[in-house]
């Protein structure tokens, strides 16, 4: 893999399970949590990361990730140099640019802003391809460019609130042990048939006291979160591959297509087939903007 920090602009994404050491680029990081939890430290604190959570690093600064369950990330690695530049491009208003400018002073406190989990769920798609775009040759326009629409829909996401299922993820508390790991395992295998006794048993509780802790601690019951789990894997899918429904239902665990259509109506309110449509349209019109940051 590059060094990050030798190139303009660089993307990655990660789903760590365990503690990484300690880590040091020579890059600015923005880092956006999709999913899961995680505690990140620096030598002058600590921050909590969880869905919508966007960290930025400065250059230099030496940090540790500490993933309770999973946490899954997408990171943009600034060159200085390129971000300095870029600046002058950026309005002054916009949530994440003052962050950025303390970053680029080397200020070297660990900056956050937090969107609602929603919000960092309509992103995923997007920062899905960049990650992916990232890590293959000659798509440096189509980086810059997708960066550039992150960049707009975080401005435009910045403060809008949390629905009723996704209260608990934005509280800046970690749901206990047992409830991140239950969530870990069913993400990491979502085609399994996975029942609560079977689920409950795996994190050493019984299955009653699961279901009430995944009610209290994350709004909704274990059978309805690995529901929005399927649906918005589903939705990556749809808009990153050219697969049918049916495919891509069997793909995430659902054996009926309609089943899974229903579902993800519901939660995304339009079909699957009208999803796909809209965000492939959506990525072919980011290729042609200017490759310059709002």
């Amino acid at each position: 893999m590059p060094d990050p920090g030798m190139i303009p602009l660089a993307v990655r994404e990660q789903t760590a399970y365990v503690d990484s050491g300690p880590v040091v680029v020579d890059s600015v990081k923005v880092v956006f949590t999709i999913s899961g939890w995680a505690r990140v430290s620096s030598p002058l604190g600590e921050v909590l990361l969880e869905s919508g959570s966007i960290l930025t690093i400065p250059a230099g600064i030496e940090c540790r990730g500490f993933p309770d369950g999973h946490a899954r990330t997408v990171t943009f690695y600034f060159h200085p140099e390129y971000l300095v530049d870029q600046m002058r491009w950026l309005s002054a208003t916009h949530p994440l640019v003052h962050n950025l400018h303390r970053a680029l002073k080397c200020e070297p406190q660990l900056q956050q802003l937090q969107l609602a989990a929603s919000a960092m769920r309509d992103l995923a798609p997007t920062l899905g391809r960049l990650a992916r775009l990232g890590n293959s040759d000659g798509g440096d326009f189509a980086l810059l460019s997708m960066a550039t629409s992150v960049f707009h829909a975080v401005g435009h996401l910045n403060g809008i609130p949390s629905d009723f299922s996704e209260v608990s993820m934005a509280t800046g508390v970690t749901p206990r042990r047992e409830v991140t790991l239950a969530i870990a395992l069913m993400r990491a295998d979502l085609g399994r048939p996975w029942r609560i006794d079977v689920l409950a048993r795996e994190v050493a509780l019984s299955g009653s006291q699961l279901a009430r802790l995944f009610r209290a601690q994350v709004g909704i019951s274990p059978a309805a979160y690995l529901r929005q789990l399927r649906t918005d894997q589903m939705a990556e899918l749809l808009a990153t591959t050219r697969l049918g429904v049916g495919e891509i239902a069997s793909a995430v665990g659902w054996s009926d297509p309609a089943v899974a259509s229903r579902a993800f109506k519901q939660r995304y309110g339009v079909a699957p087939r009208a999803y796909a449509r809209f965000k492939h349209n959506e990525s072919h019109e980011l290729y042609s903007i200017p490759a310059r940051l709002p």
